[in-house]
């Protein structure tokens, strides 16, 4: 097991909030407990982050749910005493929690000032919170590493939606900055995923509606497929453990070749 014996805390690890669907925090949550290490799942949403906990003890992981909202310095200081009160230890650091509230799909001109702050607030200053306070502790605990969901979208964007891609760029830097600043004992870095299949995307749509949507995505991307959960959280494993023990300061896309593709539609 290549996590055995480890403490990994990941934010925005709830299930998907539609019946418990997939999402890449609960993905990688379950592959980290699979490979030994002791989770504690972070997130706003208390039912599906508890599930999350739950099935993982089921299947005779060890874990724990903290119900956090990573705006809130409090409550992301109050996780950490809470991690070091259980387990007095951390080793890994996965910051996932994001938001998409708001009305998000606008340029600079239209879009309105709360839902900019809300969303750096959370996807960017979110990441820096839980750096900020659990570093020491991964410090204290012999070193370790973080790993930072970031997006392909730091590197191309759509028209009309500025404030998501800044803050994948800006959590891009983040992760260099760390992974300069915290070298040795820490390594680094962030995972740019294109699309990726995930319950809280599908929204409304009818069965067949999510077919013909999920079928015209996959036509853009070369491997002709999307991404699944699962396949982010294999290089969350990879780059949390010592099989990456020499890779820091890296922002890898996982995205089916689609950042060096010719298929993006303007």
């Amino acid at each position: 097991m290549r996590l055995q014996n480890k403490v990994a805390l990941i934010t925005g690890a709830s299930l998907g909030f539609k019946e418990g669907g997939p999402s890449i925090g609960s993905a990688i949550a379950f592959k980290f407990a699979a490979e030994g290490a002791k989770v504690v799942a972070v997130d706003v949403l208390e039912e599906m982050g508890q599930k999350t906990i739950d099935q993982i003890i089921d299947n005779g992981g060890e874990g724990l749910f903290i119900k956090t909202d990573v705006s809130k310095t409090n409550e992301v200081k109050e996780a950490i005493n809470l991690v070091k009160d259980k387990y007095q230890k951390l080793h890994i650091l996965v910051n996932c929690a994001a938001t998409y509230e708001g009305e998000i799909f606008r340029n600079v001109v239209d879009i309105l000032e709360d839902d900019w702050k809300r969303t750096i607030d959370v996807n960017l200053n979110g990441y820096f919170r839980f750096s900020k306070y659990a570093i020491p502790l991964i410090l204290e605990s012999g070193g370790g590493a973080i790993v930072n969901i970031s997006s392909g979208a730091a590197f191309k964007v759509l028209k009309d939606f500025c404030v998501y891609p800044v803050t994948k760029a800006a959590i891009n830097a983040l992760t260099r900055t760390l992974a300069i600043d915290f070298a040795p004992q820490i390594r680094t870095n962030s995972i740019c995923p294109g699309f990726v299949r995930i319950a809280n995307s599908e929204g409304d749509r009818t069965i067949q509606e999510i077919k013909t949507w999920v079928n015209d995505i996959a036509k853009t991307y070369p491997l002709k497929r999307v991404c699944t959960v699962d396949e982010i959280a294999n290089v969350a494993l990879f780059l949390a453990s010592d099989d990456s023990s020499y890779v820091n300061g890296e922002c890898i896309n996982v995205d089916g070749g689609r950042i060096v593709s010719d298929t993006h539609d303007f």
